[in-house]
């Protein structure tokens, strides 16, 4: 197969486009035309339907584009790394992190891999994890941090390195566990779990929370509400660890039934490489409390 009338084969497919992707290729239409059909030829089967005015994949072209599109994707985040390391000529991680890993976890986790491993230079990205998770697949990212979730992508490897309780968390004292019912519980519902942990409670002592305010927003956000007394809320414990540890939050209630964690994802063609290595292990290791 010859990469050359892949590539174009590739654009026109990816555009819906044999204008647009000869823009893209920098040469002719017509020349894109003609180097398709010759494609067509070298494959013997046909990948495009030219039966009406709007260009449509055979099946043959469905199934072609799909593995194309994958073997250019890995070419894209293959450039990204060379450039990368002609630019620092030393060895460099990017690091993606959702919110509610990245505000409680990175700093100390960066703080401490940094002094074992001096030589490794880093950046940091936090995001929506629909954003972390394409920048992963487009090569601008290394690594993604992210709260548990399903991926079913089978060039990401996901890696489990932490698992916590959830809790139930306040900035006051209750003498009784019963009496948190009367205070409004921050519902939270981007957290995994969160619904599940919010009935433990309820069935385990009897009660009923009798006012519930959702909020969407960032961690430090919601710790906000939290610690002028608007709610409680229900996270997992190493979100709240500096604020319990320093007396400011108090955990109410832990669940220990039910447990949340963070992950770790990179594309496989990068496990190999040194320092994404090091990084795994280190936090595999690291113990947030």
């Amino acid at each position: 197969m010859d990469l050359h009338y892949l590539r174009i084969f590739y654009e026109v497919a990816k555009e819906c486009s044999f204008t647009k992707a000869a823009h893209n290729l920098y040469i002719n239409q017509s020349a894109v035309s003609i180097q398709v059909k010759k494609f067509e030829e070298l494959l013997g089967t046909k990948l495009f339907d030219r039966s009406s005015k709007k260009i449509k994949l055979t099946y043959s072209g469905e199934v072609l584009y799909k593995m194309s599109e994958d073997i250019f994707q890995k070419v894209k985040r293959v450039e990204k790394e060379m450039a990368r390391i002609v630019e620092v000529d030393r060895a460099r991680i990017s690091i993606g992190a959702t919110t509610i890993i990245g505000e409680p976890l990175l700093p100390k986790l960066m703080k401490e891999f940094s002094k074992v491993y001096q030589e490794i230079e880093y950046d940091i990205l936090i995001a929506s994890k629909k954003e972390i998770l394409e920048r992963l697949r487009d090569g601008d990212i290394d690594i993604a941090i992210i709260d548990e979730t399903h991926i079913t992508d089978i060039n990401l490897e996901i890696i489990d390195v932490g698992k916590f309780p959830l809790c139930l968390i306040s900035a006051k004292d209750y003498r009784d566990i019963k009496e948190v019912a009367d205070t409004p519980l921050i519902i939270r519902k981007q957290i995994l779990k969160h619904n599940e942990a919010v009935t433990a409670i309820e069935n385990n002592h009897e009660i009923e929370f009798k006012s519930k305010i959702p909020i969407t927003g960032s961690l430090s956000m919601i710790k906000s509400f939290v610690r002028e007394g608007v709610g409680n809320v229900v996270l997992p414990y190493y979100t709240v660890y500096n604020e319990v540890k320093s007396g400011e939050f108090k955990v109410i209630e832990k669940i220990d039934e039910v447990s949340d964690g963070y992950q770790i994802a990179i594309t496989k063609d990068k496990r190999s490489l040194l320092e994404i290595i090091k990084f795994i292990n280190f936090t595999k290791n690291f113990k947030i409390i």
